[in-house]
């Protein structure tokens, strides 16, 4: 998967997007604010004045638009690589530029390192330390050469120079730092959702072991019955239809030994469907809570409460990002009711309703006077509930 699909789906995960791009974004505004602050507390003469304006204007944008590059997992060939380089070289030009002029020179730092950082994150992970190394370098070495041809009094190189490059130096640590934290946070989901992959996948091999593992050897017996019935026809009439007899035996066999398989498969004990479901929801990285008694629930409902759990589960890894989930369950007289619930809702409660296998539990439930809800209990839980009575019992 790549980086624009991973974001893409990383629909749970909005919020934690919104807020690492606001703060990338609110740390440039912050940086260009001091730089601002010292261009009109300093007098640089008219001309420099407006052609420092201009660069403090360009940079907020440029800072913006290259934190759009990454936020938005545009590929590198898209992103203008040459535009970033250029802008992060002047915006260092004009930081050592108008160190030269300001009592104040460090501050300015902050120009190059708002530009160059966004710049530096918005690369390919290879070439960003590299990247980093060449920003920190080249401010260095600029705004020592500036201040060395030209500094206010009271203006020491040495030390102007180590904050200036001080600043630059921490400006993309935080950048880079934040950048990987996001990184990590894609790659932890995508790993979350090939772990409940792997798992269902698991699962259906299992099953498709047993099955061939059961047909095999009826099948391979058939085809040999089959062809030495064909070559006894007409020459041992009474022993290809003995045989024959036997290829019927050997058909009626393997076909109730698949039968068995299936409905073993589909009618899974409501114990084993829970242990089931908490084993792949771990597996996909989701804590889930179990609450109440599994042996409670009347053996009639075992199975109609097992598919609902097996469907819950489904839903949860292929339909939502939950981190948390709970399953309840609930019996009171004659009457049982299990919950399942996740905090990874990403479609409206109407889109859910509307799948195929809460239609589907809702008929099975029918059938035995119960009901099936999907429906959306807060901002961002959704919960499937399965109520039934135990046959036979009054009302």
């Amino acid at each position: 998967m790549s980086d624009a699909e991973d974001v893409r789906e990383l629909g749970g995960m909005s919020w934690l997007r919104r807020y690492i791009w606001a703060s990338l974004s609110f740390s440039g505004l912050t940086g260009l604010a001091l730089v601002a602050i010292d261009l009109f507390r300093t007098d640089f003469g008219v001309a420099n004045t407006v052609l420092l304006a201009v660069a403090l204007i360009a940079a907020t944008v440029q800072r913006i638009r290259f934190l759009g590059y990454t936020a938005n997992a545009i590929a590198f060939e898209e992103r203008r690589p040459t535009e970033q380089i250029l802008t992060s070289a002047a915006a260092v030009v004009l930081a050592a530029h108008a160190a030269r002029y300001s009592t104040w020179p460090e501050v300015w730092a902050l120009l190059p390192a708002v530009v160059g950082g966004a710049g530096v994150i918005s690369a390919p992970r290879a070439v960003r330390a590299r990247l980093a190394y060449g920003l920190v370098l080249a401010t260095a070495a600029t705004v020592a050469l500036a201040l060395y041809w030209r500094r206010l009094p009271g203006v020491e190189l040495l030390p102007a120079v180590g904050v200036s490059v001080l600043v630059v130096a921490v400006f993309v640590l935080i950048d880079l730092l934040t950048v990987r934290f996001w990184d990590l946070v894609l790659e932890l989901d995508h790993a979350r959702a090939l772990a409940g992959e792997l798992a269902a996948a698991r699962e259906r091999l299992r099953f498709s072991a047993d099955l061939h593992d059961i047909q095999g050897h009826s099948l391979q017996a058939i085809i040999l019955k089959g062809q030495l019935t064909e070559r006894l026809v007409g020459r041992d009439d009474d022993a290809a239809r003995a045989h024959a007899a036997e290829l019927t035996e050997l058909a009626r066999s393997a076909l109730a030994d698949t039968r068995k398989v299936a409905h073993s498969y589909r009618r899974v004990g409501l114990r084993t469907e829970v242990a089931n479901a908490v084993e792949l929801m771990r597996a996909a990285g989701i804590e889930v809570d179990v609450r109440g008694d599994v042996a409670a629930i009347a053996p009639p409902l075992q199975q109609p409460f097992g598919a609902l759990v097996r469907e819950g589960t489904t839903n949860v890894l292929r339909h939502s990002r939950a981190t948390h989930c709970e399953l309840s369950i609930e019996v009171s007289g004659a009457t049982s009711i299990v919950r399942l619930g996740n905090d990874g809702i990403r479609h409206a409660p109407d889109a859910v309703n509307d799948g195929s296998g809460v239609l589907g539990l809702r008929e099975r439930f029918g059938t035995i006077g119960g009901e099936v809800t999907a429906t959306r209990t807060g901002e961002d839980w959704f919960e499937l509930t399965g109520r039934a009575r135990e046959p036979g019992s009054e009302r």
